[in-house]
């Protein structure tokens, strides 16, 4: 995470709870497993031609694999766009899709034009906006799921990993790379979390750092798949750098994943050894061994225990 002012020293335990009304639990495996998220997001371009796969095997699944989405959203920088708002606006294309930020609501759709004959200026675009209370705008691929969602606030974690500096151009133009596949109930449960900086009030949701896109989305930074009938949604999108496959039903499609960076996660409470030993056959047919220490400056925690190799793709 970026060298905030503010960022926890080394004795500094994160707490995680289990919904905004639970009392916080601090825990020392927490800080690495979300630390193991952000080193890949930093090293993901340094395996060129090849797939980076990281095997974690912890005692239960709860949380681990929304953790190490969260460490990636915090170290993946926003998209390098232009989201002045009004230069944006003045080059807008018509019916190109837009996101726009004010001071409450994150507002998406097509344009629909720019009246600079009033003052303040005002923009059609999922409604009718004053440019001036607008902090950020940018063009997307795609149109959203929804028009208009509440502003995403950051508390304690965003101030920590330095990512409130820079909140308002990840909202509009969020790098969106992330795939974490799974039972969906159980990651939804994951995603009601709070996490937060030692003892810090503020925490900040699993869900709102994470962002998975919804039909209630008018930004996004990740998505979310069931591993029930996930080949109906292979392959995915070439723009997924990082796909997590949470649990045992999910890595079963280790083979088919083909974007850069793949993390498995494996529940060690769950008696089944065959995801291990399809990682394992196909590190031993194909892989080149990666010390995760050393090449990927990721330690894992006591009890939790990784293995890093590389495929060619």
């Amino acid at each position: 995470m970026s060298e905030a002012g503010n960022r926890p020293g080394p004795n500094v335990l994160l707490s995680l709870a289990e919904n905004p009304e639970s009392t916080p639990v601090r825990s020392a495996w927490i800080g690495p497993i979300l630390a193991l998220g952000t080193r890949l997001a930093r090293k993901s371009d340094t395996f060129a031609d090849r797939q980076l796969i990281v095997a974690v095997s912890v005692p239960s699944r709860e949380y681990a694999a929304v953790l190490i989405g969260v460490g990636w959203t915090l170290g993946r920088p926003p998209a390098q766009v232009a989201t002045d708002p009004l230069s944006v606006l003045r080059g807008a294309l018509p019916r190109g899709n837009y996101r726009a930020l004010n001071a409450t609501h994150v507002i998406s759709g097509p344009f629909q034009g720019l009246d600079e004959s009033r003052t303040p200026a005002r923009v059609a675009l999922a409604g009718h906006w004053a440019v001036d209370r607008l902090e950020a705008v940018a063009p997307v691929a795609e149109s959203d799921p929804a028009e208009k969602m509440p502003r995403p606030q950051v508390g304690s974690i965003g101030r920590m990993s330095g990512v409130d500096r820079d909140w308002g151009r990840r909202l509009v133009a969020p790098a969106a790379d992330l795939a974490i596949v799974g039972t969906k109930s159980w990651i939804g449960d994951d995603l009601e979390a709070v996490l937060a900086r030692g003892d810090d009030g503020d925490g900040d949701s699993l869900a709102s750092l994470l962002l998975p896109r919804t039909e209630k989305s008018a930004t996004w930074f990740s998505r979310i798949y069931s591993s029930s009938g996930f080949a109906d949604q292979l392959p995915l999108p070439d723009d997924v750098l990082l796909t997590i496959l949470d649990g045992q039903g999910a890595i079963k499609y280790l083979n088919d994943v083909l974007s850069p960076v793949v993390v498995c996660v494996f529940d060690r409470s769950i008696a089944d050894e065959s995801a291990a030993e399809q990682v394992v056959q196909l590190r031993n047919s194909r892989g080149e061994p990666l010390a995760l220490s050393s090449q990927l400056g990721w330690t894992q925690p006591a009890g939790i225990e990784a293995l890093g190799f590389t495929v060619a793709l």
